[in-house]
């Protein structure tokens, strides 16, 4: 049973590295727009309120 535990351990190895590998691109395509508009979100304009008093 050796040979077993060794195929699983080759089949664990390798779905673990095909989602790391998935999943870090999909992490990093997600980050930059995110970065981007939170520098878009810099510019604020400003507005003033004229109180009218009654």
């Amino acid at each position: 049973m050796p040979q077993l535990e060794f195929t699983w351990w080759i089949i664990n190895f390798f779905l673990i590295w095909v989602s790391v590998l998935i999943v870090i691109p999909l992490l990093l395509n997600s980050l930059p727009p995110n970065s981007a508009s939170q520098s878009s979100s810099l510019t604020i304009n400003k507005t003033t309120t004229n109180w009218q008093w009654l």
